[in-house]
């Protein structure tokens, strides 16, 4: 009777502190993915590479093929360039990305097996249209991120144009 007792105490005690290790997860998660975008936002390659895991895709928002990085310092690389060339057509440009300005909205964070986490929601923000002008435009995108250690790393990311109206 002694071992069912002590087994049933350390089996809802398990449950209930991983739990609360569940609970910290998403909000860990929920913080990596904003300090992300902010990277993005500010033009900081190296901050923003760094939170992916080598060999890190991503599906991008204009519907082409996948892009996979099999070195951080290749993805760093490409992104610098890429960052160069939009500066020169746009001296004040500091996103990443030619979305930029951009807000999170409705994310949800969802942990599985205490390792990944699957990222969902809109972006909404400025973009740039190939002959310089900008218009305001949203994004609908899934993330999956995955916990090293004690720390989160996107290894994946999926994104597609809104194209209905955005949800309040």
């Amino acid at each position: 009777m002694r071992n069912s007792n002590a087994t049933l105490l350390v089996l809802v005690g398990g449950f209930f502190f991983s739990t609360i290790a569940f609970a910290d997860d998403v909000d860990d998660v929920k913080a990596e993915y904003l300090q992300h975008i902010a990277n993005s936002n500010n033009g900081m390659i190296d901050s923003f590479v760094d939170q992916h895991l080598p060999g890190h895709s991503a599906f991008g928002p204009t519907g082409a093929m996948l892009t996979r990085w099999e070195s951080l310092e290749e993805e760093k690389k490409v992104a610098q360039a890429n960052l160069d060339a939009a500066r020169q057509r746009d001296s004040g440009r500091t996103s990443v990305r030619s979305f930029r300005n951009v807000q999170v909205k409705h994310m949800e964070v969802r942990i599985y097996g205490r390792l990944t986490a699957v990222v969902t929601g809109y972006l909404t923000g400025t973009d740039t249209a190939p002959d310089g002008s900008t218009y305001q435009s949203a994004r609908r995108f899934t993330a999956v991120w995955v916990k090293q250690g004690d720390r989160w790393r996107e290894a994946h990311d999926h994104m597609s144009m809104l194209r209905v109206p955005m949800p309040r």
